[in-house]
């Protein structure tokens, strides 16, 4: 069992990790109490309401309680100790000269804009230690080729597309034969010492692959912000606890495989649109170990608006509902362990939380326009169980993740209908097509994207009106209406950013810029890192 590592930093370098704390483990506590007193008062059958609409609730509620128990436990499994010494010892020889194994960088290119990806390859090209650098181009562009020549990395191209970017990257792997690989998506900027920290951590021939985390630059709209907000929080709390279990997966780039590990399982899983989180299932159950290297590594791009980011979130969806109903994580003798199997189940569980929060903004519309309710009971005695609930719920990410920002929380209900859509291609076997996720569609404006929280928000906005007008009983309904403007204001919030394309901005907030740094190959500075091979090769694949 690995243990969650964290390297030296270099100046400037942001850890996506925090020391579990202590609070932290006080909040847990207090909220699996308030967890079950809340599921006891659902189930007393005094407060029952309708039986359908019982059931329904205590389905929701009960999802929404096991997956959070899930989080908290794996957040209370971060631990703290640092990197192994063998580790450290590595980085220092390599630092003062020792040879490197050999490495191949697949930077993976389907679409994306020109200037994107030379940043990527420039940065990738200049990062310590001698490696080669490839460029996989799945978009079969001729000034991507002319990009690579003038960077002086490699580049390599291949017919018909099949299987998407796992198909690409197990192209690159047959027409490479580097001892490591590094997977980057063509809007990741790697920083230079990506390598030398994480190289070291292959001392233990068992581990299979090294993820660090994703971090976003371009907090410029409500979608760009809430999206990277959401993956700090993922990558600060959850991540670190997944380690401990051995249970930490690619998420697909800023990410190094040993090669021998992938050549074990075939290459790439190309079975799924999610071919990430499936080979890191398949390289699991053969034995092999992963790492999560808490240290930003590399700094990429966020949806800038909202097509953009429900497409992401689709095919997210998708491979956490493929493992949640195909996995079959729960069958005997498949190699993983338990702690693995939970963990892997946890990725399905979040996206079926869509499921639990759909439910929870029908409620109030079926209370003001039909009199319904799940629970019998006064809003004193209902508020009395549920808010303090709420309250340590939030109070456990806010403790540990250092506070969050509200558009994390608009982002991911935002996202609610795409993940139900995603569980339905699951059920009946249709994948989501496979695209990039900022190629191409940079401050489209859709209302059609945002139609089915349109229709949420025209159903509670109704029922607000049909509730004040009736107001049969004042307590349930004022509490009601204030749930209901409360999710009209959030779906309200979502409309605006995708009919407007992102268009409304966060002051002081701008991409971070990528030198240019082309050296002898595209003029500007001198080329500082002269490791690379000397002679660059443009390769299409014949058949």
């Amino acid at each position: 069992m690995t243990a969650p590592l964290v390297p030296p930093a270099r100046p400037g370098a942001r850890l996506a990790w925090r020391p579990l704390q202590r609070s932290t483990r006080v909040a847990i506590i207090a909220a699996l109490a308030a967890t079950v007193f809340y599921q006891l008062f659902l189930l007393n059958p005094a407060y029952r309401g309708p039986g359908w609409l019982w059931v329904t609730m205590l389905a929701a509620e009960g999802l929404t309680a096991v997956h959070l128990v899930g989080t908290w436990w794996t957040i209370l499994a971060h631990d703290d100790r640092p990197e192994p010494v063998d580790t450290t010892v590595w980085r220092n020889r390599l630092r003062a000269g020792a040879d490197v194994p050999s490495i191949d960088v697949f930077i993976t290119a389907y679409g994306e804009d020109p200037a994107l990806v030379r940043s990527t390859l420039i940065g990738a090209r200049d990062m310590d230690l001698a490696h080669r650098t490839y460029l996989l181009d799945d978009g079969d562009s001729d000034e991507l080729r002319r990009i690579a020549q003038e960077a002086g990395v490699d580049y390599l191209r291949r017919p018909g597309g099949a299987h998407a970017k796992a198909g690409n990257v197990n192209a690159g792997l047959a027409r490479t034969s580097g001892e490591f690989v590094v997977i980057l998506d063509a809007d990741h900027v790697p920083e230079p010492n990506f390598l030398i920290s994480i190289l070291p951590h292959f001392h233990d021939p068992d581990v299979a692959f090294v993820q660090s985390p994703q971090s976003y630059t371009n907090a410029v709209n409500l979608v760009a912000t809430g999206s990277g907000e959401a993956q700090r929080i993922f990558y600060e709390l959850v991540c670190p606890g997944k380690n401990h279990f051995n249970a930490a997966f690619c998420v697909g780039t800023n990410v190094m495989f040993r090669r021998s590990a992938l050549d074990s399982i075939g290459g790439i899983w190309t079975g799924s649109n999610s071919e990430d989180i499936w080979t890191s299932i398949e390289l699991h159950k053969r034995g092999w170990k992963s790492i999560y290297v808490p240290q930003v590594l590399a700094r990429g791009l966020a949806p800038q608006d909202v097509p953009s980011y429900l497409k992401q979130q689709l095919r997210w969806a998708g491979g956490g509902f493929e493992v949640l109903l195909r996995g079959r994580l729960f069958k005997r003798r498949i190699g993983l362990t338990i702690d693995q199997r939970l963990q892997y189940l946890f990725c399905g569980t979040h996206y079926l939380l869509s499921a639990a929060m759909l439910v929870f903004m029908l409620f109030p519309a079926l209370y003001l326009l039909f009199a319904l309710s799940p629970i019998r009971a006064n809003g004193v005695t209902w508020a009395t169980h549920y808010l303090p609930f709420q309250a340590v719920v939030l109070l456990v990410t806010w403790l540990q993740s250092g506070g969050f920002k509200l558009s994390a929380i608009v982002a991911s209900i935002g996202a609610v209908p795409v993940h139900l859509r995603a569980l339905g291609g699951v059920l009946v076997g249709r994948s989501a097509k496979w695209k990039a996720t900022n190629a191409g569609t940079d401050g489209a404006r859709s209302l059609w994207a945002v139609m089915p929280l349109f229709a949420l928000l025209v159903l509670n906005t109704v029922a607000i009106v049909v509730g004040l007008l009736v107001m049969a009983d004042p307590a349930p309904t004022w509490l009601s209406v204030g749930w209901a403007a409360m999710i009209v204001l959030i779906l309200g919030r979502m409309i605006v950013e995708s009919v407007t394309g992102g268009r409304i901005r966060y002051r002081g907030t701008a991409p971070d810029a990528v030198p240019a740094r082309l050296g002898p190959h595209g003029g500007g500075q001198p080329d500082p890192h002269p490791n690379h091979s000397p002679e660059p090769q443009t390769v299409a694949a014949s058949a």
